[in-house]
């Protein structure tokens, strides 16, 4: 007899004070009475259903799920999660990304390779991962190294969200963009990097951000690209960055001299995963948009007001 099956209302009612009183999350609740998440997930349920909870669904939280609702349908998603509107746009940066990081443990499953790119947004998300093992998952790095090692890299992402969800980390052992293409090319072809970046075809997850094509965009800020270098892509019609990747409008590659310089998962292998999307802020609507046009994500977490404006 499977015990989730069979609990007590006392046991029940235990689940369901910790999580709507209490505040703490599933996976602390599995740890503090010895439970499997899956089993505080069927308390949770069983706890509604028995009538132990009543369940009031505010003004706020049935628009933000009628508006993931919407993003869905027009963009063909597999789920969208809506983080309302916090004081300034910090905050609700923050929120977008706590959400994000409590998502990331059932967005992967076991025996599933996920690939991790950088940036502030998934740095933040890395740090809010709950501590959750996921059997058998291995995390890659998608693209190569970044000079700055105080910034939120490539591998200090894939390697705190590989820690949290004890998984095997694996890193791209190369320079994220070379000075000529003609270098990045001999890198490419070293057996080591040639294989690194191979194996990045088995990543079937992929978690990642992107920005706007401006002047202080962030390949701008990690140096992996000019500003001269982003008005040559803004002048062949590119829109938004995804993953160090320029895309137009319709989320379409837009090629230029960088991506033969660079050294980290291109345009097709992005496409082959199933992406979850983190953004927050209007700044990135037209990025954002086309990244959903283009395929790059089976699964968003965005903030109220650019969901609004995504769904128009």
């Amino acid at each position: 007899m499977v015990r989730a099956n069979h609990p007590t209302d006392r046991t029940v009612a235990e689940a369901a004070w910790l999580y709507y009183i209490k505040g703490l999350n599933q996976a602390e609740i599995a740890k503090k009475m010895g439970l499997s998440r899956p089993t505080v997930i069927t308390y949770l349920r069983l706890a509604r259903e028995r009538q132990i909870v009543g369940v009031k669904i505010s003004g706020t939280h049935f628009r933000v799920n009628d508006l993931a609702d919407r993003l869905c349908e027009i963009y063909g998603l597999e789920g969208a999660h809506v983080v309302p509107e916090e004081e300034n746009a910090a905050e609700t940066m923050l929120q977008v990304c706590d959400a994000a990081a409590q998502l990331l443990p059932d967005f992967v499953e076991a025996g599933e390779t996920l690939g991790v790119s950088w940036g502030q947004t998934v740095s933040f998300v890395s740090e809010r991962v709950p501590w959750w093992p996921v059997d058998g998952l291995v995390v890659r790095q998608l693209i190569g190294s970044l000079a700055n090692p105080l910034l939120p890299t490539c591998e200090s992402c894939t390697t705190e969200i590989a820690r949290r969800l004890s998984a095997q980390c694996i890193n791209l052992n190369a320079p994220a963009v070379c000075s000529e293409a003609s270098l990045a090319e001999r890198l490419r072809q070293e057996p080591i990097i040639s294989e690194q970046i191979r194996l990045l075809g088995d990543c079937t997850k992929a978690i990642y951000s992107l920005s706007p094509c401006t002047e202080n965009t962030h390949v701008v800020q990690f140096n992996i690209a000019t500003p001269a270098d982003v008005a040559e892509y803004v002048s062949k019609g590119a829109v938004g960055i995804i993953a160090g990747r320029f895309v137009d409008a319709q989320g379409e590659p837009v090629l230029g001299e960088l991506d033969r310089r660079m050294i980290s998962a291109d345009h097709a292998l992005l496409r082959n995963m199933s992406g979850l999307l983190v953004v927050s802020g209007l700044e990135k609507l037209d990025a954002t948009r086309a990244a959903l046009r283009g395929g790059y994500a089976s699964q968003v977490v965005l903030n109220e007001a650019l969901a609004v404006k995504l769904a128009d």
